[in-house]
């Protein structure tokens, strides 16, 4: 079963092919495909890296994130709080995305990604994330 961090669910629904280097691109762009095309697959929830994270230039051998310590992981922490998730459960990319579509708003997205640069160059929003969840999840 898949390894899938928490904050990942915002992440992985706008993700285009950008990214810090060819490896973590081509691993993102797996990921997020497969879960476009499966979202019905079960993936284990958790607050550290996850498979998507294998490839990223920023973590450290004790899988922490180079750039910020461990707010990536408080990131996720809050989120699950948030969504009433649990870490280390089952769930699928369907039921993650419909969890948050119903609990998210535009606040709790900026909070978490406010200081990320994708946000701050302008390539998503909290609207764009939101229809394109609903696509995803189908409702």
């Amino acid at each position: 079963m898949k390894r899938f961090r928490v904050h990942h669910i915002l992440c992985t629904v706008l993700y285009r092919g950008e990214g810090y280097s060819g490896a973590f691109c081509e691993n993102m762009t797996e990921q997020t495909n497969a879960l476009r095309v499966h979202p019905d697959e079960l993936l284990l929830l958790v607050t550290d890296t996850d498979d998507i994270c294998a490839r990223c230039p920023n973590k450290t051998a004790d899988d922490g994130c180079v750039q910020d310590g461990n707010s990536v992981k408080d990131k996720d922490k809050s989120l699950l709080q948030r969504f009433a998730l649990s870490e280390g459960e089952s769930y699928t990319y369907r039921k993650l995305l419909s969890r948050a579509l119903e609990l998210l708003d535009a606040a709790v997205f900026l909070e978490s990604c406010g200081n990320c640069r994708w946000y701050r160059q302008g390539l998503c929003s909290y609207e764009q994330w939101k229809q394109e969840a609903a696509e995803i999840a189908q409702l």
